[in-house]
């Protein structure tokens, strides 16, 4: 499994996504705005409500890694 833990940061914005996801989307990219760059912990805990669009992804850190995946979120390294 990948490690992601670390501070994240905004790398590009969606160009387009489900309605469930931009919820979501929303509160990390206040959070990120906020703050500059978050923790991967405080992202998933952002996701704690997130509606997942399968049954096999119901963990709230699930939608943060989908987030890095579609290179929308990137780690900051020291």
């Amino acid at each position: 499994m990948v490690d992601y833990e670390g501070d994240y940061r905004i790398k590009r914005l969606p160009a387009r996504m489900a309605l469930r996801n931009e919820k979501t989307w929303s509160k990390l990219n206040a959070e990120i705005s906020r703050h500059g760059a978050v923790s991967f912990d405080r992202l998933t805990a952002l996701c704690k409500d997130h509606e997942h669009g399968t049954k096999s992804a119901n963990h709230p850190y699930q939608f943060v890694t989908y987030c890095i995946r579609r290179k929308w979120l990137e780690r900051i390294h020291d």
